[in-house]
């Protein structure tokens, strides 16, 4: 069994300080067609980094999943949601919640280029270097952290944990 850690990795108060300045760096960047969230994790991030974006873009969200109830990735990544949509020729913003292995943000990219998105940039709260597995990097992030597993401000644990509005590491009982 797991319980989260008294103190907060990431502050409520530094979660908000960080947004402002990356909010200024994907203005900085241009507009943006799309938002596209990565559900579940990163649906308070997404709300947030909309809520400072210039212009007015459409924002979607795809499903997926490669964690499912464990700490560990299944390495096989899912995604539900993108038939629906059209990328022809637009500016996509990936909003995900942590870059971890890449697998799922690359896969991703790859898919959306498929598509015929003129341009995928992504960003991320949480960038974890350490993991990378996939030749791939945020062009926007919000913090960088070592190798252990993180929970609040959408980020789960068995669907547990997302509601808690700073990041928090996850560590076994003893």
């Amino acid at each position: 069994m797991y319980k989260v850690s008294e103190k907060p990795l990431i502050s409520k108060d530094e979660i908000e300080n960080r947004l402002e300045s990356l909010g200024s760096e994907i203005n900085a960047s241009g507009e943006y067609d799309i938002v596209l969230g990565v559900l579940t994790g990163a649906f308070i991030f997404v709300a947030d980094i909309v809520r400072r974006q210039v212009g007015n873009p459409r924002v979607a969200f795809v499903k997926a999943s490669s964690y499912g109830n464990s700490t560990q990735s299944s390495k096989q990544v899912v995604f539900q949601g993108l038939d629906n949509l059209q990328f022809e020729g637009m500016r996509v913003l990936i909003v995900d919640d942590i870059l971890d292995t890449g697998r799922t943000l690359s896969k991703l990219s790859e898919e959306l280029l498929k598509r015929g998105a003129e341009d995928v940039k992504i960003c991320v709260l949480l960038d974890k270097p350490s993991r990378r597995e996939a030749a791939i990097e945020a062009d926007f992030f919000g913090f960088s952290i070592e190798n252990s597993f993180v929970v609040g401000y959408g980020l789960d644990y068995a669907e547990k944990y997302r509601a808690l509005d700073g990041i928090f590491t996850l560590e076994a009982k003893t």
